[in-house]
């Protein structure tokens, strides 16, 4: 059939997608705000964080007193098991880090003559939750606004400027540290585009001027040499 080898395809994509028990998404801007994004079983976050024990509405309650601008609170279900997913923004990473929402947590962002440094050192100890299997994928991934110049990752840069750290929850939940590092030039990827495009629309423009005036020039120069050779 000739449709097979797409059929093969798409199941092959299929299978090499990755169901996270627990997956952390934050995008980082230069000035240190940004955003964030959890799924994760309840399970698993009622582990990690109490607030995550009450309906939605509470969760999302407690979520905004804590320095954390919530924009929604969702519940989906993955193979019979409950699933939250939150997402929302924070005006200065420094805050966030200091929040409650983060007390297992000892984060900041520094910012050099180099660059910017975030860093990160996750800490989660009492045994693995027993609806979550030990060997189950825990993730937290960085969107970064600009090049990376360093990271501790072992799962390298995707896409550009998209990091990965990922465990299991027998390491999560197992007391070992997980931490993170990474370092990102201060201009935005869309800054230094418009920096890049502007400098090459100037230089288009330099062009033609100079391609038009040195057209000019020696139109008026061959008029010129017309008009005298008219005249003898």
């Amino acid at each position: 059939m000739r449709y097979r080898p797409l059929l093969s395809v798409v199941l092959l994509g299929l299978l090499g997608c990755t169901s996270y028990e627990y997956e952390e998404e934050i995008f980082l801007n230069v000035d240190g705000s940004g955003r964030v994004r959890v799924s994760g079983s309840r399970a698993f976050l009622e582990s990690v964080d109490s607030l995550y024990r009450g309906e939605l509405e509470s969760i999302e309650t407690s979520l905004s007193q804590q320095g954390f601008e919530v924009d929604s609170v969702r519940e989906t279900r993955r193979d019979a098991r409950a699933f939250i997913h939150v997402q929302g923004g924070f005006s200065e990473w420094n805050q966030l880090c200091s929040s409650p929402l983060f007390a297992s947590r000892d984060c900041g962002l520094a910012r050099d003559d180099d660059g910017l440094t975030v860093n990160m050192t996750i800490r989660e100890s009492g045994g693995v939750p027993t609806s979550v299997a030990p060997d189950a994928p825990v993730a937290v991934r960085f969107h970064f606004p600009s090049a990376v110049r360093f990271h501790n990752s072992k799962t390298g840069i995707e896409r550009g400027n998209i990091i990965r750290w990922q465990r299991s929850a027998e390491q999560h939940f197992g007391g070992s540290e997980l931490y993170i590092e990474a370092r990102f030039e201060q201009r935005s990827i869309l800054r230094t585009t418009a920096v890049i495009l502007g400098t090459a629309f100037g230089l288009v423009v330099v062009t033609v001027v100079v391609a038009l005036s040195w057209i000019y020039l020696k139109g008026r120069r061959q008029l010129a040499a017309d008009a005298g050779n008219s005249i003898h």
